[in-house]
C-alpha cells in the first residue's frame, strides 16, 4: 500500500543581505540627521536671544599720563571703529577713527591719536577730550562703552567704568565681539546642512530597503 506523500512545505525567502543591511542603517542615519536638526536648532535660537559679545574696554595712562584705550587682543583684531561721544544720552561725536581694513592693530590707541592702520574721520574738537566723554569701540555690528575718567589715571593697572584690574588679569580674561550678521551663524548653518544630509541619506536608504523587498 502507498503511503500518501505531504505536499511540499514553501518557506517565505529571507529578504536579501542588502535589504537587511539597509534598514538597520537607513534608520540610523534618519535618527541621528534628526537629532542633529534639533539640536543645532535649539542652539540657533539661544544664540539668537543671548545678548552679543563684546571685549572688555578701558584706559592706562599713556606716557604724558593722558588717557589711552585699551582693547582685550582677542576683541581688538575686528574692531573697525574707534569713536568718542559727547556723553551716553549725548551721541555728538567728538573724535572718531576708521580701521583701514586688512591692518593690524595692537588694541591701544591715545585719545585724539591715529595709530597706524587707522585714518581720522572725525577730528578732535577741542585740545583735550573731557572727562565723562563716551569711548565707543565697535566691530561695525556690537560695541563696547567704557567712560574717559575725571582724575588722573594709576600706571600699571587698567580702569574700567567699574573697577581697576591688572593688566595681566586684563589681557588674560578674553573676550570677542559677536561676528556680524549672518557670520555669527556660519558654524550652526554648517552643523545643520550636515544634519540634513545624514537625514535625507538615512530617508532614501529606508525607502531603498522598502522597495527591494516588494520586488
Amino acid at each position: 500500500m502507498t503511503m500518501p506523500t505531504a505536499p511540499p512545505a514553501f518557506t517565505a525567502a529571507s529578504p536579501p543581505k542588502v535589504v537587511r543591511w539597509l534598514r538597520p542603517v537607513g534608520a540610523t542615519l534618519a535618527i541621528v540627521g534628526t537629532v542633529v536638526l534639533g539640536a543645532i536648532t535649539l542652539v540657533t535660537m539661544l544664540t539668537v536671544m543671548s545678548h552679543p559679545a563684546t571685549p572688555w574696554v578701558g584706559f592706562v595712562p599713556g606716557p604724558d599720563g593722558t588717557p589711552t584705550v585699551v582693547v582685550q587682543r582677542s576683541g581688538a583684531t575686528s574692531v573697525t571703529q574707534v569713536q568718542v561721544r559727547v556723553s551716553d544720552t549725548d551721541r555728538t561725536v567728538l573724535w572718531e577713527i576708521d580701521r583701514v581694513p586688512g591692518s593690524s592693530w595692537d588694541g591701544t590707541v591715545g585719545l585724539g591719536d591715529v595709530p597706524k592702520g587707522f585714518m581720522a574721520s572725525h577730528a578732535m574738537q577741542g585740545a583735550a577730550i573731557p572727562g565723562g566723554a563716551v569711548v565707543v569701540v565697535t566691530n561695525g555690528c556690537y560695541a563696547s562703552y567704557v567712560s574717559v575718567p575725571d582724575g588722573p589715571l594709576t600706571p600699571g593697572v587698567v580702569t574700567t567704568d567699574d573697577e581697576q584690574v591688572s593688566l595681566d588679569e586684563f589681557y588674560s580674561s578674553g573676550g570677542a565681539f559677536t561676528p556680524c550678521g549672518h557670520a555669527e551663524l556660519r558654524t550652526q548653518r554648517s552643523i545643520a546642512a550636515g544634519g540634513l544630509v545624514l537625514l535625507s541619506a538615512g530617508i532614501g536608504a529606508l525607502i531603498a530597503s522598502i522597495r527591494r523587498r516588494a520586488v
